[in-house]
């Protein structure tokens, strides 16, 4: 087992509970990695909000900060977007640990025209969607639940196709089906999760991510690309834990419970950090055994 097949197992734990379990995408996280590897700016897109609260979730801006944190590491350009529910947490998050990923904040009402507007400003050679509603096959946005959150946040399907008419590489990284990038399972999500017939997005990605957690997806891609750069590019456990409880602190609820406590998808600060750790793991082990950079021409 190479050491993206061990990150991939890594991410994948606590699949089964959401009936994903039988879903193969061997190999997606290493072409991921390798599709931003060549990238010079890229677009991250997230948020996901709690209907009952009008709050954005604890899961998705933390995978967010990651992947722009790597980013910067290794010179790239991140940018960072997300609605008016999840703008403060990706907000208090990049404070602690980004210092020039760009946040755009998008209105409930911004549509094609706004969206071709970032793609020409910005000139993204790669769009990464984590823990963000995708459109089901009726046009509408779902919760897990089947209960419809359209009208209360924008879609950005439509910032998704338009990259694609353009050439850009498109990343999709989730866990339950209902996320953009979904597409690329979308009859194993109406087959095999509950309420999967209602919820199922549309939108497939170039590649897709699938873990029990999006954030551990995002964690995974950016272990990955350490792999790749022979470079730890995750930030330290310390940072990690500090971080969830942060945007706790400013609001976000976990987005199976609606709550305002310490967990992501009802899973606990120690189990999050476990998995973390165990991918921090792999990466060490990488960076002892590999060759140093130069041996690669980087």
């Amino acid at each position: 087992m190479d050491y993206f097949e061990k990150l991939e197992q890594i991410m994948t734990y606590n699949l089964s509970r959401r009936g994903m379990a039988g879903v193969n995408l061997a190999g997606e996280l290493k072409k991921a990695a390798e599709s931003l590897k060549k990238a010079n700016t890229v677009l991250i897109i997230t948020g996901f909000v709690i209907k009952d609260k009008l709050f954005g979730e604890t899961d998705g801006p933390i995978g967010a900060v990651s992947i722009a944190r790597a980013l910067e590491i290794l010179d790239k350009n991140a940018i960072i977007i997300t609605d008016i529910y999840s703008k403060e947490i990706v907000e208090t998050a990049l404070e602690l640990a980004c210092s020039e990923t760009v946040l755009e904040i998008i209105s409930e009402h911004a549509g094609i025209d706004f969206y071709k507007t970032i793609l020409d400003k910005y000139k993204p050679d790669c769009l990464i969607s984590i823990e963000r509603p995708g459109e089901a096959e009726d046009g509408l946005m779902y919760s897990m639940t089947g209960e419809c959150i359209s009208g209360l946040v924008p879609s950005m399907d439509s910032l998704f196709e338009e990259a694609k008419n353009r050439g850009l590489c498109t990343i999709g990284i989730g866990d339950g089906g209902n996320e953009i990038g979904m597409g690329k399972i979308k009859q194993y999500v109406i087959d095999n999760v509950p309420n999967g017939d209602i919820i199922a997005a549309s939108f497939a990605t170039d590649y897709l991510i699938l873990s029990g957690v999006s954030n551990w997806g995002a964690h995974a891609l950016v272990a990955a690309m350490s792999v790749l750069f022979n470079r730890d590019l995750l930030y330290s456990a310390e940072m990690g834990e500090k971080l969830l409880r942060t945007i706790v602190d400013v609001g976000a609820v976990n987005g199976m419970t609606k709550q305002n406590t310490l967990t992501v998808d009802k899973l606990g600060l120690d189990e999050n950090m476990r998995v973390f750790n165990d991918m921090k793991a792999v990466v060490e082990e990488c960076i002892k055994i590999l060759p140093s950079p130069s041996h690669f021409g980087q």
